[in-house]
């Protein structure tokens, strides 16, 4: 029972600083909109032709699917909004450095996060010669927020983050939002699955690496697996495919319908979209079970699922120097990473979503939690075992221990080659809940250790 209220404890205060303080924060909000890339529009370059020919294309096919693209000369990077349905999604496409065919990347941020802080790793994957995109999923950094309400509630702001002031304007150098649209949606891990893997149909990605972090490698396992096409709980949102883009045809591996999806590198993996799923331990009796399914339902009844609580925090208790500190908690190894780029790609964000950030938010924490690393991976056990799939993990997290649930059924399949192939590795880093970000140098090099094990066919 000590270990029980050390872990509610634990998980409390890290809902109330990291998830009010950083709620719009972590959610929708490192976006890449006010951080490291401007969107502003520099000369054409000649990127890759896997990575330029395609975007176009698509704009010669459909402009309405890709709108407001800037082109970054210097860094060889393309932001833009992809338009899925009716929602606009942020992405950031950074070509590779070298002119060889490796596989792309698809990088997901975790829970309130966006393209922000991968700044890093998007660097060292771009000069090691692979395509990288990053996307700010739907209801998160600078992608749309949508909301139902009795009103349309569409708005578009763009705000300059040269003087991080928010201001309505037309002008290039302005850093833009999507829409956010009068239409329910309900979030879980596997929407954003079904967005990740239209991304790459469109995108027309062939050989594929999944990364995710925290809530993304979520993202990342449900797309990897094909998990969201078998979903029940897409409800009408759309038709559901017969198998997923990425991971082909599990029945019948013809060429045209094999996996595109050659490895996965998750950092610091969640347990699952909340954590209520920490309610499915093994180890937990009856009467554990039942006391965390009444503290999550209060948590929900007084804040969480309180609409007018949470839009009080976001407008009267989140501030820049909360959000700086909930950071540096969470930054254990480099703190300084922690600057003013890195704040603002929360602050605005969570400052202009509006309704719809208020609305992300609530039903991140209220939704059903989806299935948990380990259901993955015995439901879909014929595709996992076979898959590369490398852990990387911050010694220091206290968001998702090492020593948690997910930590130690990862050590576990390593040690004991669960899986039967030796395909699941795992490094640790010293750093916090983010180590691409927070230790860069010695994540990077185990991501990049990894990476070439891979293309020697390891």
């Amino acid at each position: 029972m000590h270990d029980l209220y050390a872990h509610t404890t634990t998980m409390v205060s890290t809902f109330l600083s990291y998830s009010i303080s950083l709620s719009y924060l972590l959610l929708p909000y490192i976006s890449n909109g006010f951080s490291c890339h401007s969107l502003a529009t520099g000369p054409s370059v000649r990127l890759r032709s896997s990575l330029l020919a395609n975007t176009a294309a698509a704009k010669d096919e459909d402009e309405e699917h890709e709108t407001a693209t800037s082109i970054n000369a210097e860094s060889k990077r393309v932001t833009s909004f992809w338009k899925w349905r009716e929602f606009d999604i942020f992405t950031e496409v950074a070509a590779s450095i070298e002119c060889v065919k490796m596989p792309s990347v698809i990088i997901l941020h975790g829970f309130s996060a966006s393209t922000t802080y991968w700044r890093e790793t998007m660097r060292v994957l771009q000069n090691e010669g692979y395509d990288v995109h990053a996307l700010d999923l739907l209801g998160q950094g600078r992608s749309s927020k949508p909301f139902f309400a009795e009103e349309d509630g569409s708005s578009s702001i763009a705000f300059s983050w040269k003087n991080n002031e928010a201001e309505k304007s037309t002008d290039d150098q302005y850093i833009m939002m999507g829409k956010n649209s009068n239409t329910s949606i309900e979030y879980s891990v596997n929407l954003w699955a079904n967005i990740v893997d239209d991304y790459a149909r469109y995108r027309q990605l062939d050989d594929v690496i999944l990364m995710g972090n925290s809530l993304g490698s979520l993202v990342a396992l449900s797309a990897a697996t094909g998990d969201f096409a078998h979903s029940t709980t897409l409800g009408d949102q759309r038709d559901l495919p017969l198998f997923g883009y990425l991971a082909g045809n599990n029945s019948h591996r013809d060429e045209e319908e094999a996996s595109k999806v050659k490895g996965m590198c998750l950092f610091n993996c969640a347990v699952g979209l909340n954590s209520r799923n920490v309610i499915k331990n093994p180890n937990f009796n009856a009467l554990q079970r039942a006391l965390f399914n009444v503290l999550f339902n209060v948590l929900n009844k007084l804040i969480f699922d309180n609409k007018l609580v949470l839009r009080y925090a976001l407008d009267q208790i989140v501030t820049k120097q909360l959000l700086e500190d909930a950071l540096r908690s969470l930054y254990i190894c480099s703190p300084d990473r922690v600057d003013v780029e890195l704040v603002d790609s929360f602050y605005y964000p969570a400052k202009l979503g509006g309704e719809g950030a208020v609305e992300a938010i609530r039903q991140i924490y209220t939704n059903d939690a989806g299935l948990t690393p380990m259901e993955y991976h015995e439901k879909y056990a014929h595709i996992l075992n076979s898959l590369p799939l490398h852990l990387i993990w911050g010694s220091e997290d206290a968001v998702t221990p090492i020593h948690g649930d997910v930590g130690l059924f990862y050590c576990d399949r390593v040690a004991n080659n669960r899986g039967g192939n030796g395909r699941t590795t795992i490094d640790m880093v010293k750093s916090g809940h983010v180590p691409f970000d927070d230790n860069p140098i010695d994540t990077h090099a185990a991501m990049i250790r990894w990476l070439e094990k891979i293309e020697r066919g390891g």
